[in-house]
């Protein structure tokens, strides 16, 4: 699920560049990073509740708070929202219906990284039908 929400968020805001489940060397400074935290499978229905943190950094604090925000934006209270089909390393991860996607909390400043690159922070529950 997490790849098919990073091809999401990528269509959906071009203007950031986003690196999934981890960044990488070549990863820009002003950039922000989804990776899956944890999640529940609800047996007594039919869905899972996924827990999502995106990770902001930039040499700004300004920066990385802006394109936190514009993701918080992007995805807080959404319903019913098709996250799309990724193939990643010939893995074909199938398209992903969600029922909701709810903010954990609002954006957070979490500090600088070991590179001193300001971070803010947000978490999202995604459950899926």
């Amino acid at each position: 699920m997490i790849y098919n929400l990073g091809a999401y968020v990528v269509a959906e805001l071009p203007a950031i560049d986003f690196a999934v489940n981890g960044w990488i060397i070549t990863s820009p400074e002003n950039s922000v990073m989804l990776r899956q935290t944890g999640g529940d499978v609800v047996h007594h229905y039919d869905r899972s509740d996924l827990a999502v943190q995106f990770l902001s950094r930039a040499e700004s604090s300004v920066v990385a708070k802006e394109q936190i925000d514009d993701v918080y934006e992007l995805l807080k209270n959404k319903l019913r929202i098709l996250l799309p089909e990724k193939t990643v390393n010939a893995i074909v991860y199938p398209a992903v219906q969600t029922y909701r996607i709810v903010p954990m909390q609002a954006p957070g400043y979490i500090g600088a990284d070991d590179v001193n690159l300001e971070m803010w922070s947000a978490n999202f529950i995604i459950t899926t039908d």
